[in-house]
């Protein structure tokens, strides 16, 4: 182990500092070695993705879903995590919705490991690159979407400071290697399979922002222009398996709520409340959706940066986050008109940018607190010289534009965010006006904190006992861990030196402290679920079906106990929630001949269960008080009509891609599959039509034998392209030291033209 350690390169504290998080998450979520059938995150849109995911479960390599609200195929489904390499294969092999527990456990834990693998950019210090990581495993940013039940965000912001890291490696380093391009092109595909489309187009807005700064400030040079190209379009190609479907299934899919992309949004000052008090720019979403919570240390940190840092470092990153801060005022500004750019136009909860925001924020924190540490330990003060004060000058213009452009829709400014602003005015006029000596630096920081922790904790949700003792519990072990290693460190360093890393942990405590006042445990309830005897009632009728399907007349968010349940059992759900459904949504019922024939074989009274009252005019059957209908008429799940009569028939195969029936048809009997109609199904070889919103065609032959399959052709060129993106990623690997040479070479171009120049001069 000593000789593994030694070659690794990594010392024994970096080994406790990456092995301790796991423990801190332990006390913070205790659930998790003690499973009792209840979520770490809320259950309802938990239980949308799992509910998702269970129908497809035990048919994973089959393209159509017939088993999830009348055939959405999961393949194109915009949240589906079909393709997560992460979280898929274990729904698959346990079939156990509650493995999700473990599972936001091990991202989160993945998030820490990646911020501290990526905080490594600006520190080779272990303590601060380990204060860091521990600011984005407590942000509001992961730890409320656990509050919001939002897994797939989680996991998509698991991977975004990845992507940032290989970006800025290449940009900042000039570190040209094959082992940044792969991690480009995997984090770009990781983010986009998690579902989180969102996050994908953020993070690349922000780094954007970056690229053509330094693009048009000519900082880039072109083997560093390749080798960017090249993991954008090799994990382009890998994510074109799910980018291509769900871009064509877009125009067929509809939502139960209508996408406003002007709908919400904050303001410049309500950005900064979200980030230092932890308060939602809007009203509009849950508080989840926008707080970033990462208090107001940081904040002052990344000032620090932005003043005193390098212009090519700091810059692009200023623009970045008035970039961020103007999407984020929704339709709250005149510049509103960027959501309704084409294919924007689907972007609702405008902040949700912050999020990807905030790993940028903290990145410049900590290079803000390199360079306090280094004036405090070079007895020097923070006065800018002249080129930095005229940078804060048009940064403080900028800011005024910004707000300018929101004064038409500005609402009444709440007390966080009107300190907010207070906060960051008076820490840049010290600065500004040589009043940045580090006595002044650190009684500001010290009081800003103090007036931070009391609104956090005035305004945190539910703060409990067990909650400040789990955070007390987590802090009292980071400082252990740091004080076992810095003993040395503690006695020789100066007394400001060891008051601002005070300041830090104690931001760090104030932040945890509002962002786990909202981490609840969530019991869905399931095995207490009515749902259970109304299966076991149902089960004991001839049901001669390939696949029975119920309609429940309540509103499904409220029932996912049913939901579940019936998957479970094999059963099909025509209603559930969720948040896209097919246009082509399939009618109850249908008239053939004269005769009304029901889609579902039964109609289960779940809105009695909200309101007390039974909706349901005809009762076949009632249990515990919820009425069921079974009507006489039901259309199978495959048929075939003659003169408006149906034809007598078997079904022989009945699959998710593939469904035979047999029988005597005749030439111009029509076939139809009880399904949503989507392109990409055949009937007998030729391509199926829209049939009263199911799939269907007329039989061109007489034929004792009709199969339905799905064979969509857009999942070959997206099959393809994701072959080609695996082939050229794995190419460049096996030829990592030429493709890296080729780049080499080419960056140093420009060099030899310039000193070919100097020699003729």
């Amino acid at each position: 182990m000593a000789e593994w350690i030694k070659n690794w390169n990594i010392s024994k504290k970096e080994i406790l500092y990456i092995i301790l998080p796991f423990f801190l998450l332990l006390i913070l979520f205790p659930t998790i070695i003690q499973p009792d059938h209840t979520f770490i995150v809320e259950h309802h849109d938990v239980l949308l993705g799992a509910n998702a995911d269970l129908s497809v479960a035990k048919h994973p390599f089959d393209l159509w879903n017939n088993q999830w609200i009348t055939g959405l195929p999961a393949y194109a489904d915009p949240l589906s995590n079909h393709y997560y390499p992460l979280l898929f294969p274990i729904f698959v092999l346990t079939q156990d919705i509650f493995i999700i527990n473990l599972f936001l456990f091990a991202h989160l834990y993945l998030a820490y490991l990646i911020f501290f693998y990526f905080s490594g950019l600006v520190t080779k210090n272990s303590e601060l690159r380990m204060v860091s990581a521990l600011f984005y495993l407590f942000s509001g940013v992961l730890l409320s979407r656990l509050a919001g039940g939002h897994g797939g965000l989680i996991e998509a912001m698991t991977w975004i400071p990845l992507l940032y890291y290989a970006f800025f490696r290449i940009i900042w380093d000039d570190d040209l290697s094959v082992k940044n391009i792969g991690i480009i092109a995997i984090s770009l595909a990781l983010i986009f399979f998690t579902g989180a489309v969102y996050y994908l187009f953020y993070g690349c807005l922000i780094l954007g922002v970056f690229f053509v700064y330094y693009l048009l400030k000519k900082k880039v040079n072109t083997g560093a222009i390749i080798a960017l190209f090249s993991g954008f379009t090799i994990g382009s190609l890998i994510l074109s398996i799910k980018l291509i479907p769900v871009t064509l299934v877009s125009g067929a899919l509809g939502r139960i709520d209508i996408i406003d992309p002007l709908g919400d949004g904050g303001s410049l000052e309500n950005n900064l409340a979200s980030i230092i008090f932890g308060v939602p720019i809007d009203q509009v979403f849950g508080f989840y959706e926008s707080v970033i919570l990462i208090g107001i240390i940081p904040v002052l940190l990344v000032i620090l940066a932005l003043v005193f840092g390098r212009e090519d470092r700091t810059i692009p990153a200023f623009f970045a986050i008035i970039v961020a801060f103007i999407w984020a005022d929704g339709g709250n500004t005149l510049l509103s008109f960027i959501h309704l750019l084409p294919g924007l136009t689907n972007f609702r909860v405008a902040g949700r940018v912050l999020g990807a925001l905030a790993p940028i924020l903290i990145i410049y924190a900590v290079y803000g607190f390199t360079i306090l540490h280094s004036r405090i330990k070079d007895g020097e003060s923070l006065i800018p010289n002249p080129d930095q004060k005229r940078n804060i000058l048009y940064a403080a213009g900028i800011l005024l534009l910004v707000k300018a452009i929101e004064l038409p829709f500005q609402s009444d400014v709440s007390l966080q965010a009107a300190l907010s602003v207070l906060f960051i005015i008076g820490f840049v006029g010290l600065l500004y006006f040589n009043k940045g000596t580090l006595n002044n630096i650190l009684i500001f920081f010290s009081a800003s904190c103090l007036i931070d922790a009391v609104l956090i904790i005035q305004n945190a949700s539910g703060l409990t006992i067990e909650t400040i003792i789990k955070v007390v519990v987590i802090l009292a072990l980071v400082i252990t861990a740091l004080v076992i290693f810095n003993r040395e460190n503690l006695q020789v360093s100066d007394k400001k030196t060891r008051y601002a890393c005070i300041v830090l942990i104690i931001g760090l405590g104030i932040a945890l402290i509002g962002n786990a006042s909202y981490l609840r445990t969530y019991d869905p309830g399931l095995d207490e679920s009515p749902a259970l005897a109304v299966i076991e009632k149902i089960r004991t009728f001839d049901n001669n079906q390939a696949q029975i399907w119920v309609y429940e007349t309540g509103w499904p968010i409220q029932h996912m106990d049913f939901t579940y349940w019936f998957i479970r059992n094999g059963i099909h759900p025509i209603r559930a929630y969720y948040p896209y459904f097919l246009n082509s949504m399939i009618a109850p019922v249908y008239t053939i001949g004269g005769v009304s024939y029901y889609t579902p074989d039964y109609f289960v009274d779940t809105a009695y269960l909200e309101t007390g009252n039974p909706s349901l005019d005809n009762v076949t059957f009632k249990v515990n008080n919820i009425s069921v209908y079974k009507p006489e008429n039901v259309l199978p799940n495959a048929f075939v009509i003659r003169n408006n009569q149906l034809v007598p028939s078997q079904i022989e195969t009945f699959t998710p891609d593939t469904v035979v029936i047999t029988g005597k048809f005749s030439a111009g009997d029509i076939a139809v599959l009880k399904s949503s109609f989507y392109q990409g199904w055949k009937v007998n070889g030729q391509d199926a039509s829209n049939v009263g919103n199911m799939v269907g065609a007329k039989l061109q032959s007489d034929t004792t034998s009709v199969t339905f399959r799905y064979d969509p052709f857009d999942m070959k060129i997206a099959t393809a392209l994701c072959a080609i993106g695996i082939l050229l990623l794995i190419a460049f690997i096996v030829k990592r030291r030429a493709v890296e040479h080729y780049l080499s070479g080419i960056r140093k171009i420009p060099v030899q033209k310039q000193e070919k120049k100097k020699k003729k001069a």
